[in-house]
């Protein structure tokens, strides 16, 4: 099973994910605005800002994590295994999400995301395949 694979598409869902947060490394939403074009009523948009960098990164983070199990996994592939690295990553997924409310991850996002996680598992040997193997846990 060649799982590792799916290491690269990571990238592709953070850079996606970067693009529609229009953030950028080192890049806390602190200069979304000029401060010296901002009203009084807008100081209130700064302070509403809660997703950062961080918070993608650790998204990647916990993708990764997913990566790593799987390939630890499917050098005996095991179904309970298998689902079970699917149950964790899309709860940390949902947490995450939640304690952004729920602006870092967006639909299409998710939808990549979700076929992200559908598709490592299949390949790291799931033989009994649900539609999406994300749909029991999936908040985001």
């Amino acid at each position: 099973m060649a799982v590792g694979r799916f290491y690269d598409d990571i990238d592709t869902i953070i850079k996606n994910m970067i693009e529609y947060l229009g953030v950028e490394e080192d890049d806390y939403f602190d200069d979304l605005f000029d401060d010296d074009a901002i009203e009084e009523e807008d100081d209130e948009l700064i302070d509403d800002e809660v997703c950062t960098i961080d918070d993608v990164n650790k998204c990647s983070a916990i993708l990764e994590r997913y990566i790593d199990d799987l390939v630890a996994i499917s050098k005996k592939p095991d179904d309970e295994k298998i689902m079970k690295a699917v149950e964790n990553t899309v709860k940390r997924l949902n947490k995450l999400n939640e304690a952004c409310e729920c602006e870092l991850i967006e639909s299409t996002t998710s939808d990549d995301i979700c076929d992200f996680i559908h598709n490592a598992a299949v390949e790291a040997g799931l033989t009994e395949i649900p539609e999406n193997v994300c749909d029991e846990w999936r908040e985001f």
